[in-house]
Order: structure tokens, then sequence, then C-alpha cells
């Protein structure tokens, strides 16, 4: 995708030991919003502490605002945080959903 901010290309996120996705590819361009939708436990936030570095990929490829997510280096990570803005959407903000169901996430490019 042309102007992507973020891509995962055959990407496999591991947590604790549990395979969270494998083989996942997606891409999100500039100005786009993205809702991840899902139970408990579904992976939403594993897929954000990757995007934002908190948790490595475990296999394939991955890059946002510019950084490539399998060669950031510890001390690249404030930087990137400053580019990128996650808002976390639950039930307590939208009281007409079931609980635990519905995360609206946007991850927004700050200076793309």
């Amino acid at each position: 995708m042309q102007n992507a901010i973020v891509t995962l290309d055959k990407a496999t996120i591991i947590n604790e030991k549990n395979v969270i996705f494998s083989d996942i590819n997606f891409s999100v361009g500039a100005g786009e919003f993205v809702f991840l939708i899902g139970k408990t436990g579904s992976g939403k936030s594993s897929l954000l502490k990757v995007l934002y570095g908190d948790l490595q990929l475990s296999a394939g490829q991955g890059a946002i605002v510019g950084y490539n997510l399998t060669e950031i280096k510890e001390n690249q990570i404030p930087l990137l945080r400053r580019k990128i803005g996650v808002v976390f959407w639950n039930d307590t903000l939208m009281s007409c959903c079931p609980i635990n169901i519905i995360t609206l996430i946007r991850v927004i490019a700050l200076d793309a």
C-alpha cells in the first residue's frame, strides 16, 4: 500500500509462549481508521504492543511510521511513541456495548 503508516507482512505475534497471531498481513494508510473488535483475550492489546514497541514480532516483518519493528533499538522506542497515538475505547466510554467485547483503537501518525 502506498503511503502506508503501518504494515505487517507474514507476521507472527507470541505473548507468554502463546501464539496470538500467525502469518498475518495488513497495512493501514494515512488517514484511515482501524477498528479492532474482539472478545477479551483475542489479541487486540498484543497487536498494539507490537506496534508501539512493547512486544517484539516473533516472525515476519513490520513497520510503523518509518520504524522497522524487527530492527528497532530500545533507545528508538520513545521516539516511535512520540510519533503515534493510541486511543483505547472500551465499555466505560461507550455504555451501549456489551462489556469486554468492543475496543476501538485508532493509531494516528502525528507528523505523517
